[in-house]
């Protein structure tokens, strides 16, 4: 690595040297052409500088990371290789922002703490003085999903029609579906990875989505009542008995909208952000807070950190993307 990475430049070189050559010329890997250049790509320079911040603020996290990237391989052009890596890419961008944010002095880190023995770990634990806070991440499974959107003029994002309607209003076109299932089934994994730790200290429970530039669909998904959202009063999410399932220890959804950019970073075809880990600024598109009826407010500053705005706040009400939708159709021209 050169200079440009300042006192740290060395550790920066001691994981390059340690996963550089096992991407580049190991198991086949989907970024092994990158890493097979070196350094020098955007791409590689900057995940790896994701990865020495985090181990920087917590020692033995970027190591742990960069060696989970290195490790998903084996398997060419393996599509559930490729979808776990911009999971972990997700992790890895999340991590590092929730780390870096301007914490009360004296807070204490852990990355996948267990309540107790055998107990279900979160991704990240910070401790205040005064609180607790445990943070979730999720990314969708979406390649498959991506190629419907490109071949299909019609989508219906939430579950506000039923069969026969959604029929009579895609006529001879086959339909794009609701993708809310991974929603319902990130926010039952965070509440039960969060319920465990209840305790003397106020417990906060924030689950952090990454999604792609479709940032309505988890919109939807969440909070039209008409769409049977998941954390309204009509919830499609139902118990066995037919009662709403509900998330008493999650506080918060955040949605990050990114994943385009990890797959356009590592297709060096990124143009909107300066590369794949820029987690953006006072500029760029907003990333969406959405809050869980009846849980506790999640401090300012994470919500600045994460650069969220409210998902009804009247800015986001401008782009048609950041509201939720019951039927799309899109026209070539």
């Amino acid at each position: 690595m050169d200079d440009r990475f300042g006192p740290d430049a060395g550790l920066h070189r001691q994981m390059y040297e340690e996963v550089g050559p096992r991407i580049a010329g190991g198991p086949w890997h989907w970024f092994h052409w990158l890493f097979a250049k070196g350094p020098s790509r955007p791409f590689v320079a900057y995940l790896i500088t994701a990865c020495v911040e985090c181990e920087l603020k917590l020692p033995g996290l970027g190591w742990a990371l960069i060696r989970d990237v290195a490790s998903i391989s084996g398997r060419e052009k393996n599509e559930a290789d490729y979808e776990s890596l911009l999971q972990k890419l997700s992790e890895i961008l999340v991590l590092r922002q929730l780390l870096v944010l301007p914490w009360p002095e004296g807070t204490t880190f852990a990355h996948e703490p267990a309540a107790g023995p055998g107990g279900k770990r979160p991704e990240l634990k910070a401790e205040t003085n005064d609180a607790v806070y445990l943070f979730e991440v999720k990314a969708p499974s979406l390649l498959s999903h991506q190629r419907s959107r490109s071949e299909n003029p019609v989508q219906f994002p939430g579950r506000m029609f039923e069969g026969a309607m959604r029929k009579m209003m895609a006529g001879d076109q086959k339909p794009i579906l609701p993708r809310d299932n991974p929603v319902k089934d990130f926010l039952m994994s965070a509440e039960a990875k969060f319920a465990p730790f209840a305790g003397e200290k106020p417990v906060y429970g924030v689950l952090i989505v990454v999604w792609d530039d479709f940032i309505y669909e988890p919109i939807t998904s969440l909070v039209h009542e008409a769409s049977k959202g998941l954390l309204t009063a009509e919830t499609f999410a139902r118990n066995g008995d037919g009662t709403p399932i509900t998330f008493a220890h999650v506080d918060a959804v955040f949605l990050i909208r990114h994943l385009m950019y990890f797959q356009q970073g590592a297709a060096e075809t990124l143009t909107e952000r300066r590369h794949a880990f820029d987690f953006g600024g006072e500029r760029d598109l907003p990333n969406v807070h959405v809050p869980v009826p009846g849980g506790k407010e999640v401090p300012g500053f994470i919500r600045t950190g994460l650069r969220a705005l409210r998902f009804d706040d009247e800015q986001l009400q401008n782009f048609a993307d950041y509201r939720p939708q019951e039927f799309i159709m899109w026209f070539n021209t």
